[in-house]
């Protein structure tokens, strides 16, 4: 994966690049910058889960977006074992949500998924979130199942949807 450039439909100008170790400070920003409403969905991964990325970075495809060298996005594919199916997982801060900056990160990851050849990417993601569910069912993805998940401390329903890369 190469560093690109996109204009968000905000007229921001941010990039695109692979995660390096470099980004560990500015990836820990990011988490506490985010508004509790725009952490209510979402775990925040713990620093040795962030190290797994770089002692393992064959099966994970890790991607940061920027604006004006603030960390402002953070998406991921982790794949399984057998490096033939992915887990996505897509952060983004919320001064940059309903901006495209979450169809940018989805275009790059997904080429990047099925370049590596991936067959299939899950995902799970709260029901009431409104706006992943959205860009995710844009890209194909289908809903699975839905169950119980605590986000936040309350129950919520959760969806676990899939897409297929290749047959």
């Amino acid at each position: 994966m190469e560093q690109k450039t996109y204009t968000l439909n905000d007229g921001k100008k941010i990039s695109m690049r692979p995660l390096i170790k470099e980004d560990r400070n500015k990836l820990a920003n990011l988490y506490e910058t985010m508004s509790e409403s725009a952490l209510k969905w979402i775990q925040k991964p713990k620093h040795y889960q962030l190290e797994e990325r770089f002692r393992y970075p064959d099966y994970y495809i890790s991607l940061v977006t920027l604006h004006n060298d603030d960390l402002i996005g953070y998406g991921e594919i982790q794949k399984d074992p057998m490096k033939r199916d992915g887990e996505l997982l897509i952060h983004i801060h919320q001064d940059y949500q309903g901006v495209g900056l979450g169809t940018a990160m989805m275009i790059m990851l997904l080429k990047e998924a099925t370049d590596q050849g991936l067959h299939s990417i899950k995902l799970k993601v709260a029901a009431e979130n409104m706006k992943a569910v959205h860009l995710f069912s844009k890209f194909g993805f289908q809903e699975q199942i839905t169950t119980m998940k605590v986000y936040s401390g309350k129950k919520h329903d959760t969806l676990y949807m899939s897409k297929q890369l290749k047959k």
